[in-house]
């Protein structure tokens, strides 16, 4: 094992003991600098350190050598809050989404197939493999996934709570707002006009020419509409409600 491998292995078990690399070293023995060229990769810790280190975090030497992989859902949580740290901001929602693939993946083929058929020695995150499944649903006791297009929804049946009569009627309230071909469409031309820059409003000229339909359907559907309003120029302008825009992707999972 590199140098490098080693040195995150054991930048890993300190950050899971929330440790700093000082409380590290004295634990060990060892001068601060010592922790942070392991971790940096620069050099590998005495073979004859190992010992006291896997001791130390309670772990065998091939586990900290990484040799076992992470087998509990803490350790994975800790890798993946790490890797969302080391990730840009504006890469972290593909990278949500890649996740989920994966765990909608897992679900699928352990829950009607029985076994989980990954390829390890291929690269399967790409964005060509991500959109090769197009549709995919899976229904279990245990829970539902479904992916379409860019969109993943898990959700767990353990804890379920049966609807009551007053949250089917939100439901049903909701569902007649939007009841209407001409609000729908309303709905997600709005959103594709808006959805990359919450800064963005349009007037109902603007969304009309963008969904082919008359001002006056427009500003009918938008009365129907979760919508923000801004002023500007006397003219108002029209963006969806902030915390609203999931809506267009959640209807769009209805259909195949």
């Amino acid at each position: 094992m590199s140098a490098i491998q080693i040195g995150q292995q054991i930048a890993f078990l300190r950050k899971q003991e929330r440790l700093t690399q000082e409380e590290l070293a004295q634990a060990l023995g060892v001068t601060n600098q010592a922790v942070s060229k392991w971790e940096s990769g620069a050099c590998c810790p005495d073979i004859t350190l190992l010992p006291q280190i896997a001791a130390y975090f309670k772990v065998s030497v091939d586990e900290l050598l990484g040799y076992r992989p992470a087998d509990s859902l803490n350790d994975v949580s800790l890798k993946i809050k790490n890797l969302f740290q080391n990730t840009p901001a504006e890469e972290c929602f593909d990278l949500a989404y890649k996740l989920a693939f994966v765990l909608h993946e897992g679900a699928v083929t352990r829950g009607y197939k029985g076994y989980v058929p990954w390829d390890t020695s291929k690269e399967r995150l790409t964005d060509e493999a991500l959109y090769q499944w197009g549709y995919s649903a899976c229904s279990e006791p245990e829970g539902v996934t479904v992916m379409k297009r860019s969109t993943v929804v898990i959700a767990s049946e353990k804890h379920h709570t049966p609807m009551s009569s007053g949250d089917v009627q939100e439901v049903l309230n909701a569902l007649q707002r939007l009841g209407s071909w001409q609000t729908l469409r309303v709905l997600y031309g709005l959103y594709e006009l808006t959805f990359r820059d919450y800064s963005v409003y349009m007037t109902p000229e603007e969304i009309g020419s963008a969904c082919d339909l008359p001002v006056d359907a427009v500003q009918r559907a938008l009365d129907w509409l979760p919508v923000q309003i801004k002023t500007e120029d006397g003219r108002a302008r029209y963006r969806l409600d902030n915390t609203c825009m999931h809506i267009p992707t959640i209807l769009s999972l209805l259909t195949r």
